[in-house]
């Protein structure tokens, strides 16, 4: 018998790719954080992070490879920016999609990637969270988080298609595009 996938847990990074948005939320089950943390964390040197943008096509590869099996599910909401949307209206619209999907699913705890400042997240989460079920949100800078790094590289890998796509379709469960 399958036990139900009931994730705990939340990570949020973002992908800009000329005027697509693109906003993973990696989902995680509180049972298997330690184990996801320190798979990631193993990829690169004590101190270091792993980012997509910076890293060598091998060091993507076997990335991806080991996020492809690993016990986490994926939604990426994709904003395509049109004339007159800029880069933060359409970081909101994806973050205010992710916080209602959260809630649907009743998963309590939210982690979003740290930027220089968090003030517009925060009041995005807030004026799009209802009261129940509870979400909680923080910001973590990416290098004291390794599973924000699953949410970049997914974020990467979706927004530069076809060579990379394949190796994380399988955990990415939802993808949604929004038109503001």
């Amino acid at each position: 018998m399958s036990r139900r996938f009931r994730p705990t847990d939340a990570f949020v990074d973002e992908s800009i790719r000329g005027q697509r948005y693109l906003m993973t939320c990696v989902l995680v089950e509180a049972r298997h954080l330690t184990q996801v943390r320190r798979a990631m964390a193993a990829l690169v040197d004590e101190g270091k992070r792993l980012h997509f943008h910076q890293e060598l096509n091998s060091t993507r590869r076997t990335a991806l490879e080991l996020i492809a099996s690993m016990p986490v599910r994926v939604t990426v909401v994709v904003c395509n920016r049109r004339h007159g949307v800029s880069e933060f209206h359409a970081r909101d619209a994806c973050l205010a999609e992710i916080v209602r999907e959260l809630q649907d699913r009743s998963v309590p705890r939210l982690t979003v990637e740290s930027r220089q400042d968090d003030r517009d997240d925060q009041r995005t989460i807030v004026q799009n969270r209802r009261p129940e079920p509870a979400l909680t949100f923080d910001h973590r800078q990416g290098q004291s988080e390794p599973i924000l790094w699953v949410a970049d590289a997914v974020a990467w890998s979706f927004g530069a298609g076809n060579r990379w796509m394949p190796l994380v379709e399988h955990v990415v469960e939802r993808a949604v595009e929004l038109r503001p």
